[in-house]
């Protein structure tokens, strides 16, 4: 796994086949329409000069090709329990950086094709989504499963607003 962090390494919620996982990656995978985001800014440029080598292939990612690109970056997944751990060492340092790390920045939702983003600086990743999907920036937290809520410590309260 990687270590969230701020606007680089992102932590992504991703629903698949009704199950919940999280991964910590980096940034540019999420793009999910490399070909749209191609010929939004260079469009001399080919795909392939954007492509991250865990998308090759995978110029369009969605519901019908997630199951082999989920298996591709496994090695980012990352479980509630593991990310809290890190986010309350991240805390106890006091910088409020630190804690920006720990905000998830994305939620793909393949059965649903949604996919909603919370990036927080101005690259609109809701923007590069395929044809048939809804792409939005907004909140997406209440929509994480609570079990799966690692910014929550035992007590019900937001480790965002210690």
């Amino acid at each position: 796994m990687l270590e969230p962090i701020y606007a680089e390494n992102v932590i992504v919620g991703v629903i698949h086949k009704k199950q919940f996982q999280w991964y910590v990656t980096d940034r540019e995978l999420w793009y999910l329409d490399y070909v749209k985001f191609a010929q939004a800014f260079e469009s001399h440029l080919a795909v392939d000069e954007y492509i991250e080598p865990e998308r090759k292939g995978i110029e369009v990612l969605s519901s019908e090709n997630a199951e082999l690109f989920l298996k591709r970056i496994e090695s980012y997944k990352a479980d509630s329990s593991t990310l809290l751990n890190l986010f309350k060492d991240k805390i106890e340092s006091v910088d409020e950086e630190d804690v920006l790390d720990f905000t998830p920045s994305f939620l793909a939702d393949f059965d649903q094709k949604t996919f909603y983003s919370l990036f927080p600086e101005p690259a609109s990743f809701e923007e590069y989504v395929p044809r048939d999907w809804k792409g939005t920036y907004e909140d997406f937290t209440a929509l994480v499963p609570e079990i799966e809520k690692y910014w929550v410590n035992k007590d019900g309260k937001s480790l965002f607003e210690v």
